[in-house]
């Protein structure tokens, strides 16, 4: 089973393979009775590999800044959700596939889930530049007993701030990368001892299910455009499907609403017997 995780976050990259092989052997195993791997085991060796500086990460950053349409290209695939037909003859297409940034195994997408996870990790690092976020999104504000996180007051502060900024000249990089905005600001409150993985889903509203590990604790946030009504009831059903798997009763959902007049509301509601605090923003 570990095996085909490692499959599944790597593509079989033998470079990651070896990488994570290594700190599981080195840094995790040691620590545990019972010497055998985990999800979450291999989840937090993925987190520290993209913390990591090597030869392979750099290039590929340095191939999407070297190369703007590319990187909006991979922005509009991972943060944006959009979908599209994409052919190996577009000349775009074949630099990512050269560049080993994307990969052509059932369609193209990004070669493997650990280079998402670090591109997810740099675009919400360069949108954080942009902003101070020390007056919001302080750890030690949002930490209750046992350290369970305060995820509605969170949430709340992070729609404070989205609202100043919009009234300043940041309104539309807030309007077009507001998903990585609120990635940046998790990573602070996280603060090492914890993380968060991307799950993008397709769909009318361009959901971007973001799963947070802290501690021994776990929560579901939502993040997604507004898409009108219909579409909205069924976000709400397929949240609460995906808290049922991973049997969780409370979900969050951050609404992402492009009106010229926002509402700026939030509040708890129920839904299939699953609570969820939506924020809009």
């Amino acid at each position: 089973a570990m095996a085909e995780g490692l499959f599944y976050y790597t593509s079989g990259y033998p470079f990651l393979v070896s990488k994570l092989c290594k700190m599981m052997d080195e840094d995790v195993l040691p620590t545990k009775d019972v010497k055998e791997w985990t999800q979450n085991d291999l989840e937090w060796a993925i987190r520290q590999l993209i913390l990591q500086t090597n030869t392979n990460f750099e290039s590929l950053i340095k191939n999407l800044e070297n190369n703007p349409a590319l990187y909006e290209l991979v922005n509009r695939m991972l943060v944006e959700v959009e979908e599209e037909e994409y052919s190996i003859h577009d000349p775009l297409i074949n630099l990512g596939l050269m560049h080993g940034i994307l990969s052509n195994k059932n369609g193209i997408k990004i070669h493997n889930r650990v280079y998402e996870e670090l591109i997810y990790f740099y675009m919400s690092s360069k949108a954080k530049s942009r902003f101070y976020l020390s007056d919001y999104n302080l750890n030690k504000n949002f930490k209750l007993a046992n350290n369970v996180l305060n995820m509605e007051l969170i949430l709340q502060r992070f729609q404070a701030f989205m609202q100043e900024q919009y009234s300043k000249k940041d309104r539309d990089f807030l309007e077009r990368h507001g998903r990585l905005v609120y990635l940046a600001f998790m990573k602070s409150i996280l603060n090492g001892h914890g993380y968060d993985f991307k799950e993008a889903q397709i769909s009318e509203e361009r959901r971007l299910d973001v799963a947070i590990t802290y501690y021994q604790h776990k929560y579901v946030a939502e993040l997604k455009i507004w898409r009108g009504q219909a579409a909205h009831e069924e976000g709400l059903d397929q949240l609460s499907d995906y808290l049922d798997r991973l049997k969780l009763t409370e979900g969050y959902l951050l609404i992402f609403d492009h009106a010229a007049v926002k509402t700026w509301d939030s509040g708890w509601i129920t839904h299939k017997d699953k609570k969820i605090f939506i924020v809009w923003i």
